[in-house]
């Protein structure tokens, strides 16, 4: 993916960057809003105005980073397909690996950002969390040990089932040129099985994800409350809980998307798989 990238590195860094500022603007909102809850209930609107030069920012940040990486990739996506078609490939092979190469643009273009705007705002926000309140960050940093490890536990299952797919998808062309039926259907099945199982373990290890953030959530705001907050930093103290358990969620959910281009870009490097 770095050798993809060469002759583009700098304006991706740019495109990282807007998205590191994004995401800052995004941790500090929460903070910003019990802020302004405090200011406002205290007769001041100093808190608002604050808070909505920040919100406007973000958004200025996050606007002009899209405007740039649909350019960007695009211009990728062109000459990483022309250097994946001078491959020495059957035709099947080169038509499903431009198909794959399309699943890694979107990756660089749309879940690369979201996964650097996430780490950045899970450190930011287990930041604050420390600082509004020592056992809901305990709680957070318990939870996010035990995601990773459910999504640790099934990454080889993961890894087979996307080869196996790949395979399978590689062979498309070749079986539609034959135009037998019973080979197409059979090739659809095979397809079918291979995306059943890999959803299968995604909606195991988000149910079981999604336990662990909405146990969080009550822990902190039965902990919160207990502690004697005042309005401004209990209402932080649960929006960032909330953001906390939404990026603690997605970030999973790129590691299963690593796995499953690591496999791509092997073949597109013409690679021995394991």
């Amino acid at each position: 993916m770095w050798q993809m990238l060469q002759g583009y590195r700098p304006r991706v860094a740019l495109s990282l960057l807007l998205v590191i500022a994004e995401a800052a603007g995004q941790v500090v909102i929460p903070f910003l809003l019990g802020v302004a809850l405090d200011d406002y209930l205290g007769g001041s609107t100093r808190g608002l105005i604050l808070l909505a030069a920040v919100g406007l920012l973000t958004m200025a940040f996050a606007t002009v980073r899209r405007l740039h990486d649909v350019r960007l990739y695009a211009r990728i996506y062109q000459r990483a397909g022309a250097a994946a078609l001078e491959q020495r490939a059957g035709l099947s092979e080169k038509t499903a690996r431009l198909n794959m190469l399309r699943e890694v643009i979107d990756f660089l273009e749309y879940s690369m950002p979201e996964l650097v705007g996430s780490v950045s705002a899970f450190i930011g926000t287990l930041f604050f969390l420390a600082a509004l309140s020592v056992p809901v960050f305990l709680g957070a940093l318990v939870m996010t040990a035990l995601i990773v490890a459910i999504y640790a536990a099934s990454s080889r299952r993961t890894v087979d089932f996307n080869r196996g797919y790949n395979d399978e998808y590689e062979r498309q062309v070749d079986v539609l040129g034959r135009n037998d039926s019973t080979l197409t259907r059979g090739h659809i099945g095979l397809l079918n099985s291979w995306t059943i199982k890999l959803s299968d373990i995604d909606a195991v290890n988000f149910a079981l994800s999604l336990t662990l953030t909405v146990a969080l959530q009550v822990f902190a705001i039965v902990t919160s409350t207990r502690q004697g907050m005042d309005e401004g930093t209990l209402l932080s103290v649960i929006l960032y809980v909330f953001e906390f358990s939404a990026v603690a969620s997605f970030m999973p959910v790129s590691w299963q998307e690593y796995l499953r281009l690591r496999d791509i870009l092997q073949r597109l490097r013409n690679e021995p798989r394991e």
